[in-house]
């Protein structure tokens, strides 16, 4: 034993001392030898992996005329705080397999961060970087000079605090990046921000210049571009000069609209807090707040205290927005102190600062704190950004403010904390984007310009685009004083919270909305808000299922060659299609929309003022919504051709329209409001007209003649113009007035709207008519007009041969009612038979059981309903006052309560018409010794007597069988084969069989029963405890005997 002890030690120590030096090697190894630089590189030089790594230990310069080229697998660490600066050319070489590392020095358990690769260089450098990680610094490069260029491909930026990308100075050197990724960044990934960006005044005043003297400062920032914001940062000197800085201390803040040194509009009540944090101030405001590029930021505190030394001192300044920096970091207020220092006065630099040539192509941006690419200057263009991915980004996909700025975008994908793009101008802008999907972000593209005085353009180009699933809205238009000019094509907005798009411009022209997918969104499908809108052409969109109108038109001015033509507009919640004006609607056609389904009208045109501006309406379809046709204001109008059949969708809330009552086939008034009149030459003058003797007065002064216009308001002042001083306002933002209303006489004819060759059917009332005197009463004036104003509707189908009822001109009419509360309607002759499809209410059929036991599964069925148009598509259940609707889907499983269940069915056709009439049944609770009877048949609306079919359920069902034979089948061999046992003989069964066979039986009965009839699980509970006692005394039989 011992002897074997001592040999298995010798091999140990053996073993040990083998292994000992080369497991020990690596440790006792010398660390790899370090080039380490500190000397400015003047002339070209080559960096290569067998003499590095390389490290710098100080600030170097790459001298003009120098290139330094780094090889594959070359590694370079920057020590703490220092810069690489390129005013030659850099060159980093690495491959897929070997890249460039540039990085912070060996680790040391510290964050030793060094500062950036600055590029300062001329017309012939270049800093180019292939197959490159750059890691741990606070900027990953930095631009201070507009010559040469800058190209980074296939490289990795990573774990940098400020920025990955950054531009100082006035302007920046075309930049293209290329397969490239860009993670872990602090601020925005690229931040192309030269000098002051877009800012144009910064100005901070004293109360007190002396030293050591606790003053009071006033801010005042012009941000020369609109912005929101949520927080003002302010960054001081030193931590002494702020540290007495709170909410106490903080006087005003507010906006000075008018730039006259006072605030117009106070921001106190919005301030939820006020921090300070080392020299940093920070004022946090409740809510976001938009400030314009005309309004002046101004903040007034006390608290700070003068440093001890006379000086000029920078003060950071910054606003957020979602604690994203909204302004160039080289924004700074100068903090003068000493009486004997000169005050320094911000001046704007001679050059505005310029933006120019992004170029980013294939390229990944993923935990990026601030913006994916932001860029902020007076001039900001050729950003160009393709087949790139965003996607984790807290704050813009891709920010750009600028006073002009022109951008594009291709097969992007952005996911991102605000807009997924977003463009802030003053008053010109460029966007082209295709094919890009942007999600999950606040709001798919944001274009907003913001000048108040000055026109100016935004022409914004969508094509292929998918803006889904943001929180507000897919694409979001805002300006006060531009002319919008607009390209949506094929575009998918879809499932966003808000609308679609939101168009709120000052003007929207020669525009063109076609073939786009808008649905599922949270309120518009398309909502325009603006002054004036021309020139619009709206073709061959689906706009469906929206949680408000499809399309809505809302306009202070005018509406004039408006287009829609060949659009899908259904399923909305509010109206198909509305276009309203608060003055005048001139040159509009809509024409071949099948406008089915909705909420309210399926065409609403609506302005307070009557006049005579043209409207047609032809070869529509206008079915199941929730009135048909609304026309208000718009006396020289055609409606024709179209079917509108069926307008009352009983299955929503339509929204409130006054004076129409939901389910109106057509409803026709003048302008609740006044009207525009023209004189047109007529025989009598034209102030003999007017009983108003204050207006009667003004007209003579006047001297009216023929091109005179009045526009007569009864919620405002009425007015005359001679249209050579501007007629109706409308002459200074169209420069043309649509004819008003012809003052007609005894012997001329009146302007007629004109209503013939259409489908009028299955409604509540088939036509309303409602217009008066033209102008009976008005605060200001008083029109004797035609006393009534006829509408043409003749050659209708009204659906009867026999024409529309109306209790005076038709009695007999057995088709819509025509019903007249001001004015009057011919409507002779008719159409017997319809000009264009017959369409039919489909038929409710509901299926179910006359009785069913509490707790079990019953099955109620529409699917024998048909449909007298298309087919049934949707299905309307109320069970005992609750709502169950289901789509493509005509069964309804339930639970059969205590009570008798009531059941009422109503349907829709694929066009959304509903039927007439619900299908009802009752489902009475049946007892458990009941059997559930079923009649014959099904019930239908049209049926009388309730009937139903069995519910399956019990032991008489096949579930019940099956267990029940299961269980009788082991029973008879169990008995059999207990009386052989007793009398010694072989039995013909295993009793492990006949166990298992009744096992089998009871379970198939619990689990039917959970599934189904309770009767079942009571039944098989029993089984079993009954099963059990008779295997104990067949057990003790067998034993015992």
């Amino acid at each position: 034993m011992g002897n074997n002890l001592i040999s298995w030690a010798v091999v140990l120590v053996v073993v040990c001392t083998l292994f000992t030096p080369v497991s020990s090697a690596p440790a006792a190894a010398a660390p790899p030898a370090v080039t380490f630089v500190e000397t400015p590189i003047q002339s070209d030089t080559t960096w290569t992996a067998d003499e590095g790594p390389y490290r710098l230990i100080r600030s170097v310069a790459i001298e003009p005329g120098a290139t330094l080229t780094i090889r594959p697998g070359t590694e370079v660490q920057l020590a703490e705080g220092v810069s690489l600066t390129v005013r030659g050319s850099l060159q980093a070489e690495g491959t897929a397999e070997r890249p460039v590392r540039i990085t912070q020095s060996a680790p040391s358990g510290r964050n030793l961060r060094w500062e950036t690769i600055r590029y300062n260089g001329t017309e012939s450098s270049t800093l180019s970087l292939r197959h490159t990680t750059l890691h741990g610094g606070h900027s990953g490069i930095t631009t201070t000079s507009g010559a040469g260029s800058v190209t980074i491909v296939d490289s990795r930026l990573e774990n940098f605090s400020v920025a990955g990308i950054s531009v100082n100075g006035t302007a920046m050197p075309p930049v293209e990046l290329t397969r490239s990724t860009l993670t872990d960044i602090g601020g925005h990934a690229v931040r192309a921000s030269p000098s002051t960006g877009a800012v144009e005044e910064v100005e901070l005043n004293t109360t007190d210049r002396r030293r050591n003297q606790t003053v009071r400062h006033t801010l005042g920032l012009a941000l020369g571009v609109g912005v929101s914001m949520e927080t003002i940062r302010l960054r001081y000197p030193t931590e002494r000069s702020v540290r007495d800085v709170d909410a106490e201390t903080l006087d005003r803040i507010g906006l000075d609209t008018d730039n006259d040194g006072d605030i117009d509009r106070s921001l106190d009540d919005d301030v939820s807090d006020v921090s300070v944090s080392g020299r940093r101030v920070e004022i946090s405001l409740s809510r976001s707040v938009y400030v314009s590029s005309r309004d002046r930021l101004i903040v007034e505190y006390g608290g700070v205290v003068n440093p001890r030394t006379r000086g000029v001192y920078p003060i950071g300044v910054s606003v957020l927005e979602h604690r994203t920096p909204q302004l160039s970091d080289g924004v700074h207020a100068m903090y003068v102190v000493g009486e004997e220092t000169t005050p320094f006065a911000y001046t704007r630099p001679t050059d505005l600062t310029r933006v120019r040539g992004i170029t980013v192509s294939q390229s990944v941006f993923d935990g990026i704190d601030g913006a994916g690419v932001f860029a902020a200057a007076d001039i900001v263009t050729g950003v160009r950004i393709s087949e790139s991915r965003f996607t984790d980004v807290r704050g813009d996909g891709v920010a750009i403010r600028a006073a002009q700025s022109e951008s594009s975008f291709r097969d992007n994908r952005l996911r991102a904390g605000d807009a997924g793009i977003h463009v802030e101008t003053r008053t010109q802008t460029t966007l082209v984007a295709s094919e890009n999907r942007i999600s999950e972000s606040e709001t798919g593209i944001r274009v907003r310009q913001s000048e108040r005085r000055v026109r100016g353009v935004t022409r914004v180009t969508l094509r292929g685009n998918e803006l889904v699933a943001n929180d507000r809205n897919g694409l979001e238009i805002q300006s006060e004083t531009s002319e919008g000019e607009l390209l949506l094509a094929n575009n998918t907005m879809s499932e966003n919270g808000g609308d679609g798009v939101a168009l709120s411009n000052w003007a929207i022209k020669d525009s063109r909305v076609s073939g786009n997918q808008l649905f599922d969104n949270g309120d518009d499908g398309i909502a325009i808000d603006s002054h004036v809108v021309r020139n619009l052409t709206l073709s061959r969109n689906r706009i469906a299922d929206n949680g408000g109108d499809g399309l809505d038109v809302s306009v202070r001015a005018l509406v004039r060659d408006v287009a829609a033509t060949d659009n899908t507009i259904s399923d909305n919640r509010g109206h198909a299609l509305a276009v309203r004006s608060d003055l005048l609607v001139h040159r509009v056609a809509v024409a071949g929309n099948d406008l089915t389904n909705n909420g309210g009208a399926g065409l609403l045109v609506s302005t307070p003022l009557t006049h005579n501006g043209r409207l047609s309406v032809t070869d529509n379809v206008l079915v199941a919504n929730g009135y048909g046709l609304v026309a208000r204001g718009t006396l020289n109008a055609t409606v024709q051709r179209n079917d509108i059949v069926f307008n009352t969708n009983s299955h929503v809330r339509p929204p409130p329209l006054p004076g129409v009552d939901p389910g109106t086939g057509v409803y026709i008034a003048e302008g609740p409001r006044g009207a525009v009149l023209d004189q047109s030459d007529p025989d009598a003058p034209f102030a003999e007209l007017v009983a108003n003797p204050r207006l009667r007065q003004q007209i003579e002064i006047t001297r009216l003649w023929g091109d005179t216009v009045a526009v007569l308001r009864t919620d405002g002042v009425s007015h005359v113009r001679s249209t050579t001083e501007g007629a109706v306002d409308v002459r200074r933002v169209d420069g043309t007035l649509p004819t008003g209303v012809e003052l007609s006489y005894a012997n001329s004819t009146p302007d007629r709207f004109r209503v013939a060759d259409n489908d009028i059917y299955g409604h509540d009332t088939g036509m309303e008519i409602n217009i008066t005197q033209l102008v009976t009463a008005n605060t200001t004036a008083r029109i004797v007009t035609d006393s009534i104003q006829t509408v043409n509707a003749e050659s209708n189908y009204w659906g009867a041969a026999s024409g529309p009822y109306h209790a005076s001109i038709l009695p007999e009419g057995e088709g819509d009612e025509v019903t007249i509360t001001n004015g009057w309607v011919d409507f002779i002759p008719v159409a017997d038979a319809p000009t264009g499809q017959q369409y039919r209410r489909p038929t409710a059929r509901l299926d179910a059981p006359s009785a069913a036991e509490p707790g079990s599964r019953i099955d109620v069925s529409g699917a024998d309903s048909t449909a007298g148009t298309g087919s049934v598509t949707t299905y309307h259940f109320v069970v005992n006052g609750t709502n169950h609707t289901t789509r493509d889907s005509a069964d309804l499983r339930l639970q059969m309560p205590n009570e008798t269940l009531s059941v009422s069915l109503a349907v829709e056709d694929d066009l959304g018409i509903d039927s007439n009439a619900s299908a009802t049944a009752r489902v009475r609770a049946a007892s458990s010794g009941d059997a559930a009877v079923s009649a014959p048949g099904s019930q239908s609306a049209a049926s009388g007597p309730e009937q139903g079919v069995s519910s399956g359920a019990g032991l008489r069902s096949a579930w019940g069988l099956l267990g029940g034979g299961c269980l009788l089948a082991a029973l008879f061999f169990g008995g059999y084969g207990m009386v052989r046992t007793v009398r010694n003989q072989p039995v013909p069964m295993r009793g492990v069989f006949v166990q298992a066979l009744a096992a089998f039986g009871i379970l198939v009965w619990l689990v039917a029963g959970f599934v189904g009839s309770t009767q079942l699980v009571l039944v098989g509970g029993a089984a079993g405890v009954v099963w059990g006692g008779l295997t104990l005394v067949a057990y003790l039989l067998a034993t015992r005997l």
